[in-house]
């Protein structure tokens, strides 16, 4: 178990040192890691973007609009349109391994790519399909993200102002 968990922040290393260079207020950076197969959080996160396809958000949400563009084992590219600014977001999720049998990290970086940088909190957008598809209580679910990795982060409230839980 010590060794799983040396192996799981040595290979989360090479992630959080390069991506913690970014200041671009447009990009935000997160890496989640789990002790399950990468095949379970791609499997999830499909299924919760599929769910939050539709053109129409309830409750003022943000949590519609979400179209896969590509979809391997190894990466999850996505366009995420806001319906209450028209801020297009591309979000790109790297999974790596996808053929370890117990561990997966999952790197997601969203883009903006509107002007509107400023709605909806891009690290929002990320949280909350984690969130929404159980990824949060999957096996060993780690998140590392910082300010400097995701600007938007400290200012994010992802249960309210247009995030709510539909």
């Amino acid at each position: 178990m010590a060794l799983r968990a040396l192996l799981v922040f040595v290979s989360c290393l090479q992630f959080v040192v390069p991506a913690s260079s970014t200041t671009d207020p447009a990009k935000c950076v997160v890496v989640w890691t789990f002790t399950l197969p990468c095949s379970e959080p791609v499997t999830d996160l499909v299924k919760q973007l599929k769910s939050w396809s539709s053109k129409k958000c309830r409750d003022g949400s943000e949590r519609c609009m979400y179209e896969i563009t590509k979809e391997s084992v190894k990466e999850l590219e996505v366009k995420h349109t806001s319906p209450q600014t028209g801020k297009i977001t591309n979000i790109n999720f790297m999974f790596t391994p996808p053929a370890a049998m117990s561990f997966c990290k999952v790197k997601a970086i969203s883009t903006a790519v509107s002007q509107n940088t400023t709605s909806p909190n891009d690290y929002c957008l990320l949280h909350n399909l984690i969130d929404g598809s159980g990824l949060t209580e999957a096996s060993g679910y780690k998140e590392i993200c910082n300010q400097k990795m995701c600007p938007s982060k400290p200012s994010a409230n992802c249960n309210k102002e247009g995030f709510k839980n539909v």
